[in-house]
Formats: C-alpha cells, sequence, structure tokens
C-alpha cells in the first residue's frame, strides 16, 4: 500500500512539471517588453523567478511571473541573489506564454540604474559573456 501511495505521489508531482516545464509553452520566437515594479525575486531550485506587477495605460494592473535558469547558471550569467528587490522599476523582456496567461521564460531585465542581466539569451544568439 506504501508503494502504491508513493508511485502516486511521483506521478502527479512529475506530470505538473512536464506541463511546467513544456518547451513549447512559451514563443520562443520574439519577446515582449513590460516596465513594472519588481515585487518579488526568488533566488532558488529549479528556478530562478521574477514577479513583476505591470500597469497598463488605464491603470489596470497585471502580475507577470518570469522565470529564468537555475541559480547556478545565472550566476554565470552575473546574476546574484541580490541583483534586484521588490520595489525596483524594471524593464524586463520576456518569451510570454503562447496561451496569453501572463507568465514566461525571462530574456533579460533592464535594472534601475541602467544595468541588463540577462537570463535566457535569444534562442540561436550566441551565449552571454559573464560579467
Amino acid at each position: 500500500m506504501q508503494n502504491l501511495a508513493m508511485s502516486a505521489v511521483l506521478l502527479l508531482g512529475s506530470s505538473r512539471v512536464l506541463a511546467h516545464h513544456g518547451a513549447n509553452l512559451y514563443d520562443m520566437t520574439k519577446t515582449v517588453m513590460l516596465k513594472g515594479t519588481v515585487v518579488k525575486f526568488y533566488w532558488g531550485n529549479p528556478h530562478n523567478e521574477v514577479a513583476v506587477d505591470v500597469k497598463d495605460e488605464k491603470g489596470n494592473v497585471a502580475h507577470w511571473v518570469a522565470y529564468t535558469e537555475p541559480p547556478l547558471v545565472m550566476l554565470e550569467r552575473g546574476w546574484t541573489r541580490k541583483s534586484m528587490n521588490a520595489g525596483d522599476e524594471v524593464t524586463v523582456y520576456i518569451f510570454a506564454a503562447k496561451n496569453g496567461s501572463t507568465v514566461g521564460t525571462l530574456n533579460r531585465i533592464v535594472l534601475p540604474d541602467g544595468k541588463e542581466l540577462v537570463a535566457y539569451p535569444m534562442p540561436g544568439a550566441p551565449a552571454p559573456a559573464a560579467r
């Protein structure tokens, strides 16, 4: 019985992971530029997350979540767990979800001081050099 319960947990968990990390969920051919305020910056496995609130021209706020590579990869690209803080005004470039939801893979982010951090280069582009 215990093995059956463990198998069920593993199957349910793995289907969620596969659905979340499906390569075809995001439009990797173009980026969407968003200007907004960092709400949360999560540094951890399996990947980092940047949550940004973006206001449209009418003042409506959309909550976006952008994912990056795992922390060790991001360290090689010049990121640290202190790269940004809640409240920072940023410009993000996201490979957005194909279904229109406000999630995506982060291409790059421009910080308040103008520093640009690359998260996931455009497909086919050379990998960014560590800074």
